[in-house]
């Protein structure tokens, strides 16, 4: 195997172990030992590839942050048919939620908003906002305050995982009968947000 080939795939190794480890223990908790033992490297090869372990925590969460923003940007692009936009960004930033990469994102912000403070000065506005007032604008839905409503839909695909023991357990579910409830969750959640939303004809 070529040096070149090696280097990204030991690369590769280290990303996916300091996700791990970062997603399951936050920053504050991480271990760069850690992280080299799952990588199955020395500690000495793991400071080769990233210095520092804010080095390598930067990375992990400009990924996140960036695939987030990445679900987020799906809900900006008009299209004749907006509730199935609609319906398409709920499944797929519910996939996103559910993997758990948004509870590392939200502990990881919480603790230093400065993460996200330079990202978000660019925009005057949130497009998503902008967007559900262009559909207030053409009468196709309500003129509840917009930024509710984008609130109201990623609290929505939110709170069920981020809240899981404690709905698991009032339920009275397992683990599995769960993990079923939650495999139409995005449907129910979108027929019960467009439902609320669309302007009704009088």
């Amino acid at each position: 195997m070529e040096s070149g080939s090696l280097s990204a795939d030991v690369e590769q190794r280290i990303l996916a172990a300091a996700r791990k480890e970062f997603e399951a223990k936050g920053y504050s908790g991480a271990r760069m030992q850690a992280i080299a033992d799952e990588a199955e490297i020395s500690k000495a090869s793991l400071h080769y590839y990233f210095r520092s372990k804010d080095g390598i925590f930067q990375k992990i969460f400009e990924e996140a942050f960036s695939e987030y923003v990445a679900i987020i940007g799906k809900l900006t692009v008009e299209t004749p048919d907006w509730e199935n936009q609609v319906r398409e960004f709920t499944s797929v930033l519910f996939d996103f939620i559910r993997c758990g990469r948004i509870l590392f994102l939200v502990r990881e912000i919480n603790r230093d908003p400065e993460l996200i403070t330079k990202t978000l000065e660019k925009k005057k506005k949130s497009e998503q906002v902008a967007y559900f007032e262009r559909l207030q604008a053409t009468g196709k839905i309500t003129n509840t305050d917009p930024r509710l409503l984008f609130i109201f839909l990623n609290s929505l695909c939110s709170f069920p995982v981020i809240n899981r023991v404690m709905f698991q357990k009032a339920l009275r579910l397992s683990q599995k009968e769960y993990d079923q409830l939650m495999s139409d969750y995005a449907k129910s959640v979108c027929d019960f947000f467009i439902q609320a939303i669309r302007k009704q004809d009088k």
